[in-house]
């Protein structure tokens, strides 16, 4: 009987230490990484509307400090754990980002900004931005599955170790009170 709830307890501590990780997971890497995806979202979204509206006063102003923060941004996803759609995602993002850094650097001297090259680039990383969430929230799905598996089997286990110790205590108390009579020689 030891042994039995020795052994139930040890597979139900390792399927709580399985919730408690994919918790744990879909907490810093689900919901920081959605974090992050916004503030990268916004800076670009900030930055296409200056293109759009030619707010080169924008651009020549507060252009790099924006560069800047959203390099360190897409940093900060590098290294986060990832899966490997993300990555190929955010190294599409990278190189989006650097394609409109390159095009911004030549766009300096032109009184029209919003060129169709540029339009093109906040388009892909507009859809950069949408996949990712996409994924982060597939990921999100998939160790929400897992935690509740672990919690299933933690579930059937208990209830397992439940019937047999029942069906123990019933032996126990037969072998205890049975009472053979003896045969007079």
């Amino acid at each position: 009987v030891f042994l039995l709830i020795l052994a139930t307890n040890l597979a139900d501590k390792k399927y709580f230490i399985r919730v408690e990780k994919s918790v744990d997971k879909i907490y810093n890497e689900r919901l920081l990484a959605k974090d992050l995806l916004l503030d990268v979202s916004v800076k670009f979204h900030k930055k296409e509307l200056a293109y759009a509206l030619n707010d080169t006063a924008y651009l020549r102003i507060q252009n790099d400090a924006v560069n800047t923060d959203i390099s360190k941004l897409l940093e900060l996803f590098d290294r986060a754990e990832s899966t490997r759609n993300e990555e190929v995602i955010i190294r599409q993002l990278h190189r989006n980002h650097t394609r409109l850094m390159e095009l911004e650097a030549k766009s300096v001297s032109k009184e029209t900004l919003y060129s169709s090259e540029v339009a093109e680039v906040f388009t892909a990383i507009n859809k950069n931005i949408v996949e990712l969430a996409a994924e982060q929230v597939e990921e999100g799905r998939n160790q929400k599955i897992l935690a509740t598996k672990a919690i299933e089997n933690a579930n059937l286990f208990s209830q397992i170790e439940i019937y047999f110790l029942i069906f123990l205590g019933i032996v126990l108390q037969f072998i205890v009170l049975y009472n053979p009579k003896k045969k007079p020689d």
